[in-house]
């Protein structure tokens, strides 16, 4: 309740702060404002010099997992899994915008997004300043717009987090039924809102296929087939990430060379028809240096873990807002790795679900069963039931 408090006392300070501005600015013309589920509250000033979105994403869940292999009990969880408030808008003229989210569910305010940019044109948009590298397609989805309660196992574990630096992306109609979409940044490499560190930079470069045109409203980001397209649609998409000497966050403490380099790459597809929709990752990551035996009786392992995985998940309406899901993942990292920090060096998924979207992905509950097998280097393994409940309010 008081991180809604804090969300709701931020927005009415800055909704306020704006308002006035704009009335000294204008003299005595009111600001444009409207609330809506797919704007947010929206204001504007009267002579389109500037405007602002004001957002905000509230993800309840609760959890319950029951080992069935081992005399452990069952353990239930409630928590606010996201609480964002999101900041978004334009200024001077509507090419050159800026985009702030801020994360409050653990327990502090985290600065996650904080870009400006610049479109020039439809097709064409360059953002500089704090934001996340265009590399896996889940990675790249907004947490609104999952058919999952999360994204999955594979994707969380190879999770590449925020960064500061540019990218860009441009799309290329070829014909009506024919596109090709390119991404590629430059990051600092060494995550979140890290002034200096003396590794190298992150390099990332995606393209992306749609050999049957583009998808409605960006539906190749947005999982589920809200919109029953009338004709199949497919997109494509392969990514490679490296960062160059990450050892500061990302590598090994220990080690100042200039070799610690994290290579990640990925392959996936989404597809949708009739309210049908499959999407698809593998991912593959490759750690220079990952284990450094400093003495003979010491040795460390890199923080970020290398290995691979795949997912495949879906979903078919058989309702208006009803939608059942599926997805399958394995998972397999690095077991040596894994074993240092006692944790699994292979793990299988199996989870079933229910979608009610009560107003598409503004006003949503979501149900989940899965089956969870993991095994240990040392040829122990744990298998579970993992049931979750999630209520979503995005805006």
């Amino acid at each position: 309740m008081k991180t809604i408090l804090g969300i709701a006392q931020t927005c009415f300070i800055v909704v306020l702060l704006f308002s006035n501005s704009t009335l000294c600015a204008q003299d005595i013309q009111s600001p444009k404002v409207t609330l809506t589920p797919e704007k947010g509250f929206w204001i504007e000033s009267q002579d389109g010099f500037m405007g602002m979105k004001l957002g905000l994403r509230l993800q309840q869940q609760i959890s319950y997992i029951a080992p069935i292999n081992t005399s452990e009990s069952g353990q239930t969880e409630f928590l606010i899994r996201r609480s964002r408030a999101l900041f978004a808008g334009y200024f001077f003229e509507k090419k050159l915008s800026y985009f702030i989210q801020l994360a409050m569910d653990k327990g502090q305010v985290t600065l996650l997004n904080a870009e400006y940019r610049w479109q020039p044109n439809s097709l064409t948009k360059i953002s500089v300043g704090q934001l996340f590298p265009p590399a896996g397609r889940q990675f790249q989805t907004s947490s609104k717009k999952f058919q999952m309660i999360d994204r999955s196992n594979v994707t969380r574990f190879f999770f590449t987090d925020w960064d500061l630096g540019v990218s860009v992306r441009r799309s290329i109609l070829i014909t009506d039924n024919l596109a090709i979409k390119t991404a590629a940044s430059i990051t600092h490499g060494e995550g979140k809102n890290v002034a200096t560190a003396p590794g190298d930079w992150a390099y990332t470069g995606r393209l992306e296929l749609l050999p049957f045109g583009l998808f409605n409203a960006n539906g190749d980001y947005s999982e589920s087939d809200l919109y029953r397209e009338p004709t199949p649609k497919l997109s494509l998409g392969t990514a490679h990430y490296l960062n160059k000497d990450a050892y500061t966050k990302y590598g090994n403490v220990a080690w100042d060379g200039l070799n610690d380099n994290i290579y990640e790459y990925y392959y996936d597809m989404i597809f949708k028809y009739k309210g049908f929709s499959m999407l698809a990752e593998y991912i593959h990551r490759s750690v220079d240096n990952e284990r450094l035996q400093l003495t003979p009786t010491n040795e460390i392992f890199s923080k970020k873990v290398s290995g691979t995985g795949f997912y495949v998940q879906g979903g078919k309406f058989i309702s208006k807002n009803i939608e059942p899901t599926f997805r399958f993942s394995i998972l397999n990292p690095n077991d040596e790795a894994q074993a240092s920090k006692n944790q699994f060096i292979s793990q299988e998924k199996y989870v079933l679900g229910i979608n009610n979207f009560i107003m598409e992905h503004a006003i949503k509950f979501q149900t989940q069963v899965g089956l969870v097998n993991e095994n240990f280097l040392n040829q122990n393994s744990r298998t579970y039931i993992e049931a979750l409940a999630q209520f979503s309010i995005s805006f």
